[in-house]
């Protein structure tokens, strides 16, 4: 399984989006901070996942990253999850820095950040509770038995300070997993008629809804039609590449291309629609014959809906 699938993804996204938005836009300042966000939440879980290989325990277990289930409508997100005889521990990675505050009278989790600006963020214990349930309902549904579910958070910013956290809740930085881990395996005695730990990895890796990235114009709200078109160089970046026959030419290096348009139109159905049509496709790469874009959609062996006058190709994803 991928590891921090989610961040990676949004990640690789707002920065085409940022690539294609005019510099004076007044989202870019918002999305050059998204872009950092989910760069450091997928650094994040990677060092969390490294740290992971200190994690040995004598019996038997399985460890799963970036597991995407659904019960009907109801779909969630597990950063990570270890199955054990004893507990299943749900491991939520979280790339906050600053000072944190669980405020256990209020029910407020809040931090201030190094210029000592407060932010109010979602409590990732609720967040927490909420997978806890739903796995529960999720392996009942299955029909599999299961140890008890619990869980923990960990803090994978190498830049946090807890000011205040609950007591008797797992939480903890990078550093303190492996530990953490240890203590709540110690504090359940194993179930003898509890599945092998593979058996319940098999369920699941059965049943994997993979992560889904909207369309990134949706997810925002930018009007698509703000965004630059034209093809963007491989080489280069720029979008300054023209259609030359077959081939694509940059106009700025002069780099040379056959399938500059396959990025084109996956940054389409990143940023704007997960289907496109002749009439989009001329709009968005700037080719303005209807057979060279019939031809070269055509080629792409996407999927198809409609009839050849009001056909639309799909993404794969």
């Amino acid at each position: 399984m991928g590891i921090g699938e989610k961040s990676l993804k949004m990640w690789e996204g707002v920065n085409l989006l940022l690539d294609r938005l005019p510099e004076r836009h007044p989202e870019q300042d918002y999305l050059k901070k998204e872009f950092y966000r989910y760069e450091a939440g997928w650094q994040g879980e990677k060092r969390l996942v490294s740290k992971m290989i200190e994690f040995h325990w004598p019996e038997p277990y399985e460890l799963l990253w970036d597991v995407g289930l659904q019960f009907g409508n109801w779909k969630v997100q597990l950063d990570g999850l270890l199955v054990t005889p004893r507990c299943i521990i749900i491991i939520e990675s979280k790339n906050i820095s600053g000072r944190i505050h669980f405020d256990e009278v209020t029910s407020e989790f809040y931090r201030f950040n190094t210029e000592g600006e407060k932010g109010v963020f979602e409590d990732p214990l609720v967040q927490l509770s909420k997978h806890e349930r739903f796995l529960e309902v999720w392996l009942n549904k299955k029909k599999i038995g299961h140890p008890p579910i619990t869980g923990m958070v960990a803090f994978t910013s190498r830049h946090c300070e807890f000011i205040a956290k609950p007591a008797g809740k797992h939480i903890c930085k990078t550093y303190q997993v492996i530990e953490e881990l240890y203590r709540i395996l110690e504090m359940h005695e194993p179930l003898a008629d509890s599945p092998r730990p593979i058996k319940t990895r098999r369920l699941i890796e059965s049943n994997l809804c993979p992560y889904e990235r909207p369309p990134l114009c949706e997810y925002y709200r930018i009007d698509p039609r703000e965004l630059k078109t034209g093809v963007k160089c491989s080489e280069c970046g720029q979008i300054a590449v023209e259609r030359l026959y077959k081939i694509w030419r940059c106009n700025m290096c002069g780099g040379q291309s056959t399938n500059a348009h396959e990025l084109a139109l996956q940054e389409y159905f990143t940023l704007v629609s997960k289907e496109i049509d002749s009439r989009e496709f001329r709009r968005f790469t700037g080719i303005k014959s209807r057979h060279a874009a019939f031809r070269i959609l055509s080629a792409a062996n996407l999927m198809t809906i409609g009839s050849k006058r009001n056909r639309k190709y799909l993404s794969e994803k």
